[in-house]
């Protein structure tokens, strides 16, 4: 009893305060005194947030000696302290008098502020302009590999289909089996296999075929929907013959390469066609007496062919040929110079003045008429426009082609622009009806591009208000009313680069 009252002691503290019981599990944590009086009471009600009080400032005692003991909540610090004690605890603890709450920083000066969340807003959206940027570009590299491949796709489907339509005739039903062998063959006694030829002058065979030139072309007309017809045609350098084939789609899943020309052998000028003939921009003029052609089609004269890419360039052309590409080219120059400024609505009016005297639309007006608009709207000379009848070789017959005699005399774009052209219009008019809606103009394009234009005002009069014209009542646009706007604008325009981008960027493709 007595160890046990022994054990459990009672002991008094030197400074006077009351005994405590302490438990050997149990550690006395250091005593805290009074609040000092020049330290401020912390009302935590109070205290804002950073950004609420940005700017402000809290007072607090300047004495350092103070500042400690504020943040020890102890007695006050010895003012006697030595110098260099106090300038080694501030480089120990620097946050002591910088930024780490309110209650730290001293008065008069104002507190730090942390990194702006401007700055940091503006960084983001930096970053996401630059990853929006490459994302951009990254899709734009991606759809023209596409595009690329799908052309590539339909390029080979078209060979293909012409390589099986002309291998699949066999030898044995060749024609040129009966004309050989008319005089050993009786009237009354059909052909035998004893009087078959094993070869024909016309049987092809794979390695023949092989040896080809491949070649883009499109319609001249202004009928959009023969204007925007895909053709495909080959040369065959074995018996100088060739024949064009149509890329059409049946549908969004069914695409079929069909005959548009039967191969032959066709002339120009008294002479077969050739290589030289071949080359991108010339012209290949049929007969359109033909079993392939569309009806349509076969009620014109004749059916003139534009070739818009091929591999081969341009041969020696003969001294005639030089001579009329000559007089055209100074007729076009000085026409296209007299309208710079106002070629737009000078072709759009001569295109509707033109249009209105063709009564049967088979695109053919008279011969005196059409040389009187000519001379009216282009200013042309009597002396030039027989120079140019001449070329084109419409001098015969009382009516004539108004739309050639127009390309003749004012020109055409180049046939890369022609390419985005006829790209953009298929976009407005994906059936190839030959009409585009105002309300589809309306929806995709763009007027902001406009101005961005450097030059006149008739090159930045927008395609609406053209459209839009005096008395106008129809709410579709032809093809040739389309063209002759951007036929205009070419003339307007002489960097091919920048009537490129101008058609890009006003319809977004």
């Amino acid at each position: 009893m007595d160890r046990a009252l022994n054990v459990t002691s009672t002991f008094t503290r030197q400074d006077g305060l009351s005994p405590q019981r302490q438990t050997p599990s149990q550690k006395i944590a250091p005593s805290r005194g009074p609040r000092p009086k020049e330290v401020p009471m912390l009302e935590l009600e109070s205290l804002g947030d950073r950004e609420v009080e940005d700017g402000a400032f809290i007072t607090v005692a300047v004495n350092p000696s103070s500042l400690l003991s504020t943040m020890s909540w102890g007695t006050a610090a010895s003012a006697h302290q030595p110098q260099g004690q106090q300038q080694n605890m501030s480089e120990r603890n620097p946050s002591l008098f910088g930024y780490q709450s309110p209650q730290s920083s001293c008065r008069g000066q104002p507190l730090s502020r942390p990194p702006s969340n401007h700055t940091l807003n503006m960084e983001t959206l930096y970053s996401d302009e630059l990853s929006q940027t490459q994302t951009n570009i990254n899709t734009r590299s991606r759809k023209l590999e596409a595009e690329g491949l799908t052309v590539e796709k339909r390029k080979q489907a078209v060979i293909e289909q012409m390589m099986v339509d002309q291998l699949s005739r066999a030898v044995i039903s060749d024609p040129e089996q009966n004309t050989a062998n008319q005089f050993d063959v009786s009237a009354h006694h059909r052909r035998t296999l004893h009087h078959t030829m094993v070869k024909t002058q016309k049987s092809l065979t794979e390695n023949l075929l092989s040896h080809k030139l491949c070649f883009h072309a499109r319609i001249l007309s202004r009928c959009g929907r023969e204007a925007c017809r895909e053709l495909t045609g080959f040369f065959f350098t074995c018996d100088h013959t060739l024949t064009v084939y149509e890329y059409r789609s049946f549908g969004k899943n069914r695409c079929s390469a069909l005959p548009f020309i039967a191969r032959g052998i066709y002339r120009t000028r008294g002479r077969p066609y050739c290589l030289a003939d071949l080359s991108q921009g010339a012209n290949l003029r049929f007969s359109t007496d033909m079993p392939h052609l569309p009806e349509n089609l076969k009620q014109w004269p004749y059916l003139t062919l534009r070739v818009t890419d091929s591999g081969e360039r341009e041969y020696c052309l003969s001294e005639e040929e030089i001579n009329d590409q000559k007089t055209l080219r100074a007729v076009q120059v000085a026409v296209r110079d007299r309208l710079r400024g106002r070629a737009i609505s000078t072709l759009i009016s001569l295109g509707r003045r033109l249009k209105s005297l063709d009564l049967k639309n088979k695109g053919l007006i008279g011969k005196y008429e059409l040389r009187e608009c000519l001379m009216e709207e282009l200013s042309l000379s009597k002396q030039d426009l027989d120079d140019v009848w001449r070329t084109v070789g419409q001098q015969g017959g009382p009516l004539v082609n108004y739309a050639e005699m127009m390309r003749a005399v004012t020109g055409e774009m180049s046939e890369i622009r022609k390419a985005i052209f006829i790209k953009v219009y298929v976009k407005l008019d994906p059936n190839k009806t030959g009409y585009i809606s105002l309300i589809d103009i309306e929806k995709f394009y763009s007027v902001k591009v406009n101005l961005h234009l450097e030059h006149d005002m008739e090159a930045k009069i927008d395609i609406l208000t053209c459209m839009r014209g005096t008395g106008r009542v129809a709410k579709d646009v032809s093809y040739a009313e389309f063209e002759d706007y951007y036929e205009g604008l070419s003339i307007e325009i002489c960097s091919d680069q920048e009537y490129i981008n101008i058609l890009k960027s006003t319809w977004s493709i």
